[in-house]
C-alpha cells in the first residue's frame, strides 16, 4: 500500500503537481515517519520551493534512514551548498560517486560544485569522467571546455565546445561557450557568429549579448553597426522593471555633500582599476561621499587602499542585480558609476533597474554601453567626436582624458633607449593577445619590412600560453616576417612587467581595438606608441591619450601607422631624447595627476547633479 502511495506521489513530484504530490508523502509518513523515499521527496520538493533549510533537514532524515542511496546524497548536497555550508555539500556529493561510479550525473554535479569554487583541476576531473561515461552529453562537454578555457588549454576547450555544439546546436549555452572559447583563440568573426546565434536562441541572454558587443570592438569600425547592437541587447535583455524615480527634493538642494556609487568585479590590481582609482582615493570629502559595490573574488593591497578612502564598503558577490539595485536605492546613492562596461562580471542588470537618478559609464570598456537606464559616459572628445555623439544611448560628459592614470607603487626608470646598445631598433606591445587581429599583424609586418634590421616583442597574459604564440608567429610567417624578428615574454609581476618596458625603443597600438592604459604604460617608461584611430572609442583610446598629451602620433590609415614608426625609428637622438622627457610630460597633465584628475571627475558629476536638481544648488 505504502510502495504504490509512494509511486504515485513519485509521479505527481515528476510531473509538476507539487500539491499532490506533498499530500501523498505526509500521508506516507503519518503511517511511517521514517521512509525514507517520503522524507526524501518533501526534502527535494523544499530545495525546489526555496527552503534549502528545510530541505537539509528533512535530506537528512532520509539518509539516517537508508545512507546508500546515490541521489540521496546528491541533493543533501545541493541543499547544504544553498545554505553555505560547502565542505559539507562537496562530502556529500563525493558520497553520491562513491555510491553510483557509474552514473555520470553524479560526476557533472561534483564537477560543477568545484568549478562554482574556482577549484578547475578538481573541475576538470570530473568532467571528464563525466564525458568517459555519457560522450554524447553536450552539457557535460560544454563545461568541460569552460573549465579548460579558464585554465590556459584554449585547443582542448575548442575541441569539447565544438562538440557540445554538435551534438546540441540549439543551445544558447552552448554557442555562447564556443564563442567565448573562438575569441580567445583569436578569431573575434567566428565568435561573433556563435555569440549572435545564442542571442537569436535566447533574446533575453545577457551575457551572449554582451559577448557580441565585445566581440565587435574587435571586427569592425563601424560605429553605427556597434551602438546597433548595444541598442538591441538593451531591449532584448534589459526589460526589467525600474524602481520608483527619486525626484529631488529641497534638502537635495542644500547638502554639502553628494552621494556617488561605485561597481566593480575590480576593485583589485587591474588596469581599469588603475584608471579610476583617482577619483577614490583623491575624492573630496567635504563634497563627496563614496560608496563602493564591490564583486571583487580576489581582495589586494589596492583593495586595502580603496576600502580606507571609501565612505561606505559593501561586499556585493552574492547579490542578485534586483537586490543590488534595491541596496543603492537604501543608500541613498546619487550618482550610481558603472565601472565595468560590457566587460565579464558587469552589473548593468542592476543598473537597468534605474536605483540611482544620475547612472554614470566609464573607464572599464568606454565604448557606451546602449543601457536606457544609463545617464552619462564620461569621455573625452577625441574618444567621442561630437559628430558621433548622436549614435549614443548616453550623454557624454567631457573629462581632460577619458582615463586618469595611477599607480599603487613607484615605477622603475625608463633606462637608456635599448637601440643604442643593441644595434637595431625593437618595437613592442604588451596589449593582450586577443588584440592582435589579422589587421595588427598586417600593419605591424608592414613596419618590420620598413625597418628591415627591427625587431618585435610582444608580451601578453598568459591566457592562451604557447599556442597564442603559435598562432602569431604563423601569422607573422605568413606576411614574410622570420619567427627570429619575434621575442615573446611571459607574463611577470607587476614591478617586471614595467621593467620589460626597458627593452622596448616604440610601442606598436593594435588595431581596431587599441591599448588605453597600456598606452600609459609604455608612455610613462618613455616608450613613444604610434597608433591607428578608427571611428570606434575602442580603435581611439590609444589617440586620446596621446591627443590629452599633446603627443603627435596618431595615424588615421595603415601607410600613415607605418611611416610614423619608421620616422621614429630613423632618428635614434630624438628617440632618446623623446625617452627623457615622457613621464614628466604625463605628470604635467591632468591624466597624470591623481589629484587633477578627481577634481576633474567631480566637476562632471557636480554639473551632473545641478541638471538633474534642475538648477543651481
Amino acid at each position: 500500500m505504502l510502495q504504490d502511495q509512494f509511486q504515485q506521489a513519485f509521479r505527481h513530484h515528476a510531473e509538476g503537481r507539487l500539491p499532490e504530490a506533498e499530500a501523498l508523502y505526509r500521508a506516507i509518513l503519518a503511517a511511517d515517519m521514517r521512509h525514507g523515499g517520503a522524507l526524501h521527496g518533501l526534502g527535494l520538493m523544499a530545495l525546489q520551493t526555496g527552503r534549502p533549510d528545510v530541505a537539509v533537514r528533512l535530506i537528512g532524515e532520509a539518509l539516517a534512514v537508508d545512507g546508500n542511496t546515490a541521489d540521496h546524497h546528491a541533493d543533501y548536497g545541493f541543499a547544504l551548498l544553498q545554505t553555505g555550508r560547502t565542505d559539507e555539500a562537496v562530502a556529500a556529493l563525493k558520497r553520491a560517486v562513491e555510491l553510483a561510479p557509474g552514473e555520470a550525473r553524479h560526476h557533472f554535479n561534483l564537477g560543477r560544485t568545484f568549478q562554482n569554487l574556482a577549484q578547475l583541476e578538481e573541475a576538470e576531473a570530473c568532467y571528464r569522467a563525466a564525458v568517459a561515461l555519457a560522450p554524447e552529453a553536450a552539457p557535460f562537454r560544454v563545461n568541460l571546455g569552460l573549465v579548460l578555457l579558464r585554465r590556459c588549454d584554449i585547443q582542448g576547450a575548442l575541441e569539447h565546445l565544438k562538440r557540445g555544439v554538435a551534438l546540441a546546436p540549439d543551445d544558447a549555452m552552448a554557442q555562447a561557450s564556443l564563442g567565448s572559447a573562438l575569441l580567445e583563440q583569436g578569431d573575434a568573426p567566428a565568435a561573433a557568429r556563435h555569440f549572435e546565434r545564442a542571442t537569436q536562441l535566447q533574446p533575453a541572454f545577457p551575457e551572449a549579448n554582451g559577448n557580441l558587443i565585445f566581440a565587435l570592438n574587435f571586427i569592425t569600425t563601424d560605429l553605427a553597426r556597434q551602438q546597433a547592437q548595444r541598442k538591441l541587447w538593451n531591449d532584448r535583455a534589459m526589460n526589467v522593471p525600474r524602481l520608483p524615480a527619486r525626484a529631488p527634493t529641497p534638502g537635495d538642494r542644500t547638502r554639502a555633500r553628494i552621494r556617488v556609487g561605485y561597481v566593480s568585479k575590480y576593485f583589485r590590481h587591474q588596469a581599469a582599476t588603475y584608471a579610476f582609482a583617482p577619483a577614490i582615493l583623491h575624492h573630496d570629502p567635504r563634497r563627496f561621499e563614496v560608496v563602493c559595490y564591490s564583486d571583487t573574488p580576489s581582495e589586494d593591497d589596492v583593495t586595502g587602499m580603496l576600502k580606507d578612502a571609501a565612505t561606505l564598503w559593501r561586499a556585493t558577490a552574492g547579490l542578485s542585480d534586483d537586490a543590488l539595485a534595491r541596496q543603492v536605492r537604501a543608500d541613498g546613492v546619487d550618482i550610481l558609476v558603472d565601472c565595468v562596461g560590457h566587460m565579464q562580471g558587469n552589473r548593468l542588470g542592476a543598473f537597468a533597474h534605474k536605483p540611482a537618478p544620475i547612472q554614470v559609464t566609464a573607464w572599464g570598456e568606454p565604448t557606451g554601453t546602449g543601457l536606457a537606464a544609463m545617464d552619462y559616459l564620461l569621455a573625452d572628445p577625441v574618444l567621442v567626436p561630437a559628430a558621433s555623439r548622436h549614435l549614443f544611448a548616453e550623454k557624454i560628459a567631457d573629462l581632460p582624458c577619458f582615463l586618469g592614470y595611477w599607480s599603487p607603487d613607484d615605477l622603475p626608470a625608463p633606462g637608456p633607449l635599448p637601440a643604442a646598445a643593441n644595434g637595431h631598433v625593437t618595437f613592442a606591445s604588451f596589449n593582450r593577445a586577443i588584440k592582435i587581429t589579422p589587421a595588427t599583424v598586417a600593419v605591424w609586418a608592414g613596419v618590420l619590412q620598413r625597418v628591415p634590421d627591427s625587431r618585435l616583442l610582444l608580451k601578453f597574459t598568459a591566457h592562451g600560453g604557447n599556442q597564442d604564440r603559435a598562432r602569431l608567429s604563423a601569422a607573422f610567417a605568413a606576411h614574410g616576417i622570420d619567427a627570429a624578428r619575434i621575442t615573446f615574454l611571459d607574463e611577470t609581476s607587476r614591478a617586471a612587467h614595467f621593467a620589460a618596458y626597458q627593452q622596448a625603443d616604440i610601442c606598436l597600438d593594435p588595431t581596431p581595438h587599441g591599448g588605453g592604459m597600456t598606452t600609459l604604460d609604455a608612455l610613462s617608461m618613455g616608450v613613444p606608441v604610434v597608433t591607428l584611430m578608427g571611428e570606434t572609442p575602442s580603435s581611439r583610446l590609444a589617440a586620446a591619450v596621446l591627443s590629452a598629451v599633446d603627443l603627435p602620433w596618431i595615424a588615421r590609415d595603415r601607410e600613415a601607422y607605418i611611416a610614423a614608426a619608421a620616422a621614429l625609428a630613423s632618428d635614434l637622438p630624438a628617440l632618446a631624447d623623446i625617452r627623457d622627457g615622457l613621464r614628466a610630460r604625463i605628470a604635467a597633465t591632468p591624466v597624470g595627476d591623481p589629484k587633477r584628475y578627481a577634481r576633474a571627475v567631480e566637476k562632471a558629476y557636480e554639473e551632473m547633479f545641478v541638471s538633474w536638481l534642475g538648477g543651481k544648488r
